[in-house]
């Protein structure tokens, strides 16, 4: 009898609903609960870290979303892994040559906590160009996990994408907004300015703005049904759909961007965002490659 395996699709598959997660009210009410937990503790760019600026986070997880994109990993895995560096950069300050190899090292907790198929050390070293060696890796993968006391399985943004869409009947196409949505929180998670933002918030402001970019019907009444189920302030999520806005029209169109940001902008009232101006007009979501 051959019981070898010879399957190499690398390709997601999706479990069938479950009608005790999808259909129990108490699943969104524990995440909302349990969130606070992972949320990181302070501005650590001001009150901890003294080598570390906010533009060299935005490099490294924007190099950690290139390895996520390029390796085909679970959308859960990009968000899981900043949380878990931001919580770490909360907690133990390093010099900013570090700062890489603490995000390849996340990069590996997380995939092995959330994927079928976690990425290698040696594949990791080289994303590095070899700036980091194996042993490095595995001693700081010891390092972030003793300073987070094995604290591992935050709730993020996008697990309350699902939640949110399997129990709304606005939702029709749900493969496409899905995909819109998690692309959206997996690039709100190299925004500095949402460290501190509840992944609540960054799912609800996500999932908003993923409905007005695909021109869903009845939009602000899927706005204020997505708030009222994620117990969020309807006017908090204008603005930071505004954030969302301005972080994928950074995306979809780099060179307009940075011309931008060298003009004046104008805040909303308000809202105060450490060093970040905000957008004054709204990105179509079909301008960005999901």
């Amino acid at each position: 009898m051959d019981l070898a395996c010879g399957e190499t699709s690398n390709k997601c598959i999706r479990a069938v609903k479950d009608r005790a997660i999808f259909k129990d009210d108490r699943v969104i009410n524990n995440l909302l609960n349990d969130e606070v937990f992972y949320v990181p503790s302070c501005d650590y760019f001001t009150k901890v870290q003294n080598d570390i600026q906010p533009f060299m986070r935005k490099v490294v997880t924007t190099w950690m979303l290139e390895v996520c994109e390029e390796q085909m990993c679970e959308d859960q895995i990009l968000p899981l892994a900043v949380n878990l560096m931001d919580r770490f950069l909360c907690v133990c300050k390093i010099k900013r040559q570090h700062l890489q190899l603490l995000g390849a090292t996340c990069l590996l907790i997380a995939s092995k906590l959330r994927s079928t198929n976690f990425l290698t050390i040696d594949l990791l070293c080289a994303y590095t160009d070899y700036s980091v060696t194996y042993d490095l890796v595995v001693n700081w993968e010891q390092l972030v996990l003793s300073k987070l006391q094995y604290n591992l399985s935050a709730v993020t943004g996008y697990d309350y994408i699902d939640q949110v869409i399997e129990r709304c009947s606005w939702s029709q196409n749900q493969q496409l907004l899905r995909r819109h949505a998690h692309t959206l929180v997996s690039i709100c998670s190299t925004e500095p300015s949402l460290i501190q933002t509840p992944p609540s918030v960054v799912a609800a402001a996500c999932l908003s703005s993923a409905v007005q970019g695909l021109k869903l019907p009845c939009q602000r009444a899927a706005m204020n049904e997505i708030c009222k189920m994620l117990n969020v302030d309807v006017d908090q999520i204008d603005l930071l759909i505004n954030i969302v806005d301005n972080v994928v029209e950074k995306v979809a169109n780099p060179e307009a961007a940075n011309q931008k940001a060298k003009e004046p902008t104008k805040k909303p009232a308000g809202y105060e965002s450490p060093g970040y101006g905000q957008p004054e007009t709204p990105t179509e979501v079909e301008n960005v490659y999901f």
